[in-house]
């Protein structure tokens, strides 16, 4: 099973790992202070909030965002149904309220990636990027923030050791 792109032809995970993380990077304007900014923000969201981590994270990688608010539950938000398969993917689950499953979807395919839930009920997560960029959050309010804070610190250090 993978993802329909907007010309009907059917995109696989497998086809959604590297190729697409290169296309992503080759146009993310951001800096690695972008990101590092990002992913602090991210943590500090209250499990409530993590629409909000999600469209920012997309906005920036991408582009394209939840614009929540303005589309019906269940239903891709306006000027999605064109964007990158992936994003819209991501951008559904994360509408859906399915927020591990899209922080799981925005994952390089062959990233490594763990997390978990601490006694004092913050949340941790590590993620390695292909090439060795790796990165942590060790307080995040969710899971799926945790992840995503972590792969915008790894995403950073990739872009700092490309320079």
């Amino acid at each position: 099973m993978g993802l329909i792109a907007g010309d009907g032809s059917v995109v696989s995970q497998e086809a959604t790992g590297a190729v697409w993380w290169k296309r992503q990077l080759a146009r993310n304007c951001a800096q690695p202070d972008d990101l590092h900014l990002l992913a602090r923000q991210c943590e500090q969201l209250h499990p409530d909030e993590q629409h909000i981590g999600f469209e920012q994270v997309l906005r920036l990688l991408a582009d394209a965002g939840l614009a929540p608010g303005k589309a019906a539950p269940g239903k891709a938000a306006p000027g999605l149904a064109s964007a990158d398969p992936v994003m819209l993917w991501v951008s559904l689950l994360a509408d859906s309220g399915a927020y591990e499953s899209a922080a799981m979807a925005i994952m390089p395919s062959d990233a490594v990636y763990s997390g978990g839930r601490r006694a004092d009920g913050l949340h941790s997560a590590q993620v390695t990027l292909p090439g060795g960029a790796a990165a942590d959050s060790r307080a995040a309010r969710s899971q799926a923030m945790a992840w995503l804070a972590a792969l915008l610190r790894a995403l950073a250090h990739a872009m700092l050791k490309r320079h």
